[in-house]
């Protein structure tokens, strides 16, 4: 999808919220604001909410030198959602649809996103979104996918949600599938990289590989040769979140997207009303 007019003031509250969590400097914060307001007068919107994000955290770190700003966030968060497990996991145990249930627990996990720049709560957003039914229900239609020898490809999202991603997976794998999980090569936002990955159990569940690159979402122009040929080779790519979205909705592949439409770009995109919670498929194009 392209990028929105209404997608520029949220670069600005981007640059913003991260450069307070890079640096204390006033000066620095400053700074970034400034090269933050003068990119965004050359941004191309012909690129994707996504693409045109990234060079605002690419000035974060140019101006303070911090390539992870929300490293103790994403830590945090971790700790916080690996608490809830336990709970998590037996309503999984007791559900008379546990793949319903499932998605659900992942996407309910998808309100962990700092780059939206919404305050949440763990705890009570969590049960929040278990409540809400998918705006855009597919299940029946993954329902269908889920047989022994297929392979599908999981593009995780965030920090924190990546662990409700893994038992997401864990239920997964009771159909017999051969998974993939996608984490990125390098910090942004909060993005999931192989330490969260490590820090939800996955390697121990799944294959783990990276993406290739540090960009929100996919880019297939800098992914790996390796992260473009498990694409061509999967039956079903499970995608969660904005960035997901945002830069695969084109994408010729077989995908299903799990996510919480937090703005209004994206819920208008997705024809559904912002805060709404979907499983969209996308059939190969």
């Amino acid at each position: 999808m392209k990028a929105d007019l209404e997608c520029l003031p949220c670069l600005m509250k981007q640059a913003f919220t991260t450069g307070r969590h890079a640096t204390t400097d006033p000066q620095q914060r400053l700074e970034i604001l400034r090269r933050a307001a003068a990119w965004i007068q050359q941004a191309d919107m012909a690129l994707t909410p996504a693409g045109i994000s990234k060079r605002v955290y690419e000035i974060v770190t140019d101006v303070t030198g911090n390539d992870d700003p929300y490293h103790e966030v994403k830590a945090a968060t971790n700790r916080e959602a690996l608490q809830l497990v336990p709970d998590l996991r037996a309503l999984l145990d007791q559900a008379p649809d546990p793949l319903a249930t499932a998605l659900h627990v992942a996407v309910a996990g998808n309100i962990i996103d700092l780059g939206a720049g919404h305050a949440f709560d763990i705890r009570t957003d969590i049960h929040r979104v278990m409540a809400s039914p998918f705006a855009i229900d597919d299940t029946p239609a993954l329902r269908r996918e889920l047989r022994p020898g297929r392979k599908l490809l999981f593009l995780g999202d965030n920090s924190g949600e990546i662990i409700f991603d893994a038992l997401l997976v864990e239920h997964l794998l009771r159909y017999g599938l051969d998974i993939t999980f996608v984490v990125k090569s390098g910090p942004i936002i909060n993005d999931a990289t192989m330490e969260d990955a490590r820090a939800a159990g996955l390697p121990n569940l799944v294959q783990v590989m990276e993406s290739g690159s540090d960009d929100i979402g996919i880019n297939f122009a800098t992914i790996s040769t390796d992260m473009r040929r498990e694409f061509d080779r999967s039956d079903v790519v499970l995608a969660k979140g904005h960035g997901n979205f945002e830069s695969c909705d084109s994408a010729p592949y077989n995908f299903y997207f799990l996510l919480k439409a937090k703005c209004p770009v994206v819920a208008r995109a997705l024809n559904v009303a912002e805060g709404s919670v979907v499983l969209c498929h996308q059939p190969n194009r």
